[in-house]
C-alpha cells in the first residue's frame, strides 16, 4: 500500500482515538469535530489509494466521488457521512449556533454517536482497502500462473 494512504489512515485512527479521550473529558463539541476529521481522513486515504483527488471537507461529497469513479457501494455509510458533515462548522465557531457556544450545545449522546459513525466509516475504508489489496494479490498470482503455463 502506498505510503500516503497509510499516513492518512493512521491519522484518521489517531483522530478517532483522540475523540475517545476527549469524550472522557466531557469535550463533546470537540469529540464531534474530531470524529468528523477522523472519517474525512479515512475517506481521503481511500481516494488516494484509488489515485483520486481528495480535495474538500465534505465526507459525503468525497464518498460520492468514490462511488462515481470506482463504482463501489457506499449506501451503508451515507447517512453517517451526512451526520458528521452537518457538524463540521457548528462544533467550532461561536457564531454558528445563534446565542449558544458550541461547547455548551453538544451533548454526551451526540459525542458518542459521532464516535460510532467515525468508527463505522473507518471500518468501511479498511474493508475497501482489504478488498482492493486482495484483488491485486489475486491478480498477481493469476498472472504468475499464466506465465508458468506458457
Amino acid at each position: 500500500m502506498k505510503k500516503n494512504v497509510k499516513l492518512w489512515l493512521e491519522e484518521a485512527k489517531w483522530d478517532y482515538n483522540n475523540a475517545k479521550i476527549l469524550l472522557e473529558n466531557d469535550r463533546y463539541n470537540t469529540v464531534v469535530f474530531t470524529s468528523q476529521q477522523a472519517a474525512e481522513k479515512a475517506i481521503k486515504a481511500l481516494l488516494f489509494y484509488c489515485n483520486l483527488n481528495g480535495w474538500g471537507h465534505s465526507i459525503f461529497s468525497l464518498l460520492i466521488k468514490y462511488k462515481e469513479k470506482i463504482n463501489r457501494e457506499i449506501e451503508d455509510i451515507k447517512s453517517d457521512a451526512l451526520f458528521l458533515d452537518k457538524h463540521y462548522i457548528t462544533t467550532r465557531y461561536p457564531d454558528s449556533l445563534p446565542g449558544i457556544s458550541p461547547h455548551i450545545a453538544y451533548t454526551k449522546e451526540e459525542a458518542k454517536n459521532s464516535i460510532e459513525k467515525a468508527k463505522k466509516i473507518i471500518k468501511f475504508v479498511e474493508n475497501e482497502l482489504t478488498f482492493f489489496e486482495e484483488k491485486k494479490e489475486l491478480k498477481g498470482k493469476n498472472e504468475l500462473e499464466d506465465e508458468k503455463k506458457q
